[in-house]
């Protein structure tokens, strides 16, 4: 553990080196502008005191020469407070933008950093699971239920590979612009019960509910819509407990079709729910196994198909997952 804590300190370090260096410039620089004015200003000062020194006492036009010379230097004080303050806006106007540019930069790099350890375990456990199942079968003579219990094992985990696989391959398309999304006629009642029926055989131990009143006809891309709807699943499954229930609703309010699929987990905190769609987002309190695609790929899709995605507190506990249709189509 302390090692642990040592190696996330020591990752930490050249992030609080840039933010510590970045301050510091910032400060140096406006400190600079600071100097700049204050020697403007005194210069401007001393040549005026100058110039009114060579004015010959004298002289009929003392008292106007004396008034022309202090006018003068005000113009030019007044000149130097107005660079001094656009150059201060300035600088301060990039000073955020680039600090916001190295945060979201520094954010990504960390983000993808965590992604690429998610991914690889989420790579790895399947096949390290399918690999000791096949390997027990092969090594160890076992009874019907065994086998069938092995296979299913193996065929679950096959799958949770294809799903990942699936969803990276569709999100690099997606983001590249390179996926042409097809208009058909979508039955959403049938294709929400077969993926109900897909993620019941898959997790026979959990209770997985489907409520729909009548057929529901829209338009988009059947292949694209039947992976949002698992990704919810997915999400609902994993982020709630073995005796909760995991419920998938088909509403309809007359301007919408509403598709909700809601469990009885801990929820989602005010402040995650607005992150949850973040690419390679995690909540704090996600301790579960994922890669923080799906939520992302899911409003990815939902936008794609002019539609809206949300998450809702549930009531007492857990959270509702929103797809929003409009009923006149799509």
């Amino acid at each position: 553990m302390a090692k642990k804590n040592f190696f996330k300190r020591f990752k930490l370090r050249p992030v609080r080196f840039i933010y510590v260096f970045y301050w510091f410039l910032l400060a140096y620089i406006l400190a600079a502008l600071v100097f700049w004015y204050i020697s403007l200003n005194k210069q401007n000062r001393e040549l005026s005191y100058y110039r009114i020194d060579m004015v010959d006492v004298k002289s009929p036009a003392y008292l106007n020469q004396i008034n022309k010379i202090e006018i003068e230097r005000r113009k030019k004080t007044s000149q130097y407070a107005g660079e001094g303050i656009t150059f201060f806006l300035l600088i301060i106007a990039g000073a955020v933008f680039v600090f916001r540019l190295v945060r979201k930069q520094l954010n990504q790099s960390i983000q993808q950093r965590n992604f690429m350890l998610a991914i690889t375990h989420e790579l790895k456990t399947p096949i390290a699971v399918t690999k000791l199942n096949l390997e027990t079968m092969q090594k160890r003579k076992l009874d019907n239920e065994q086998q069938q219990k092995l296979i299913n094992s193996t065929i679950q985990e096959a799958n949770r590979l294809n799903a990942l696989c699936n969803n990276m391959l569709l999100l690099s398309q997606i983001d590249s612009g390179g996926y042409i999304i097809t208009k058909e006629d979508v039955n959403l009642k049938s294709l929400s019960e077969e993926c109900v029926k897909d993620y019941s055989l898959r997790f026979p131990k959990r209770k997985i509910e489907m409520q729909s009143d009548e057929e529901t006809m829209i338009v988009g891309d059947q292949l694209l819509l039947q992976l949002v709807i698992n990704n919810l699943l997915d999400n609902a499954i994993k982020y709630s407990g073995n005796d909760d229930v995991v419920q998938l609703k088909i509403l309809h309010d007359g301007k919408f079709i509403k598709l909700q699929v809601i469990d009885e987990g801990n929820g989602i905190s005010k402040e995650e729910q607005a992150k949850v769609f973040e690419k390679y987002y995690r909540g704090a309190q996600r301790q579960t196994k994922g890669t923080g695609l799906g939520l992302y790929l899911s409003q990815k899709i939902i936008n794609s198909h002019h539609s809206e995605i949300a998450v809702y507190n549930n009531t007492p506990h857990g959270c509702i997952f929103e797809v929003k249709f409009k009923s006149n189509n799509l």
